[in-house]
């Protein structure tokens, strides 16, 4: 019975590694005149799968560089505008959205910082529906959410506690740009972008917008930990800070790797579409590459 279980095992996730091989292939320059938000209606969103990416981490806090891993998953899913959350099924009244939902987990010493943002933004237009972010550690709890143009966020440091603000007309949440920024990796780039800050914290930032300038350009073998890759480069910056997002080229224009200036890293170590809701047995973290395998 246990050979019998480890084989389970093992042909499972050789059905799960076959599935993804695609995902692999060389990325393909943008074709000349793109819709912008034209991967949202890429027929791969139909397919009853996700885009589950890992990423080895390094993360800047308490001014080191703490080694972690990031969960990216992208789905689409059926929404229920009455009640803002995902729908049973397909409803009359209702519409398509795609889900981000981006974890990150890092060991701090003798404490793991587990934080988690899912973004909703519709398929046919890209706009964002809702936001909603946790952050726990050794410390306490913070978390946010925005729902009809209203952002609450619950911080257990003095000085913020329960706070109430709207949510500024036309900003991008910085929690949501591995999708959002999608839209200008063939598309025509707007020349800046009015970004809200990210909510992946204990101690919330100001609660503000601002315009971060963009820009683009192609990116020649990036690399990384799931090869060597080529892409588009997005880079934003204002002042001294910068984000770096480079995507590959090819629609779904999947997220190849994330620098900042404080000198974060997120590498890709491996993408596929798979049913990840259904990867719960034991053994299916063997999915996982072993550098990112425990949290």
């Amino acid at each position: 019975m246990i050979e019998e279980s480890k084989m389970t095992v093992a042909s499972r996730v050789s059905a799960f590694l076959l599935a993804g091989i695609a995902v692999a292939a060389c990325a393909a320059p943008p074709p000349a005149g793109a819709a912008a938000g034209g991967w949202r209606q890429d027929a791969v969103w139909d397919d009853g799968n996700a885009e589950f990416c890992v990423y080895e981490l390094d993360w800047r806090r308490y001014g080191e560089l703490y080694p972690g891993r990031v969960l990216s998953v992208l789905v689409k899913e059926p929404w229920a505008p009455d009640l803002e959350v995902k729908a049973d099924s397909p409803r009359a009244d209702g519409f398509e959205v795609l889900k981000l939902n981006f974890i990150r987990d890092v060991r701090t010493g003798i404490y793991t910082y587990h934080q988690m943002a899912s973004v909703f933004l519709r398929r046919d237009d890209g706009d964002l529906r809702k936001l909603a972010t946790s952050s726990t550690e050794g410390c306490g709890i913070s978390t946010s959410e925005m729902i009809g143009g209203t952002l609450t966020s619950r911080s257990y440091f003095d000085g913020q506690g329960e706070r109430r603000t709207a949510w500024p007309e036309g900003a991008v949440p910085e929690d949501g740009l591995p999708v959002v920024l999608r839209d200008w990796v063939a598309g025509e780039a707007p020349v800046t972008l009015l970004v809200f800050p990210s909510l992946l914290a204990g101690r919330l930032p100001q609660l503000e917008a601002a315009d971060w300038r963009l820009e683009r350009r192609q990116v020649e073998a990036l690399d990384l930990p799931a090869g060597s890759l080529s892409g588009v480069e997005l880079r934003l910056s204002r002042g001294d800070e910068w984000m770096v997002y480079v995507f590959a080229a090819r629609s779904p224009h999947r997220l190849l790797r994330l620098t900042r200036s404080d000198g974060s890293d997120y590498r890709l170590a491996r993408c596929e579409r798979i049913p990840y809701w259904q990867m719960t047995r034991l053994g299916d973290e063997q999915w996982l590459p072993e550098a990112v395998r425990s949290p």
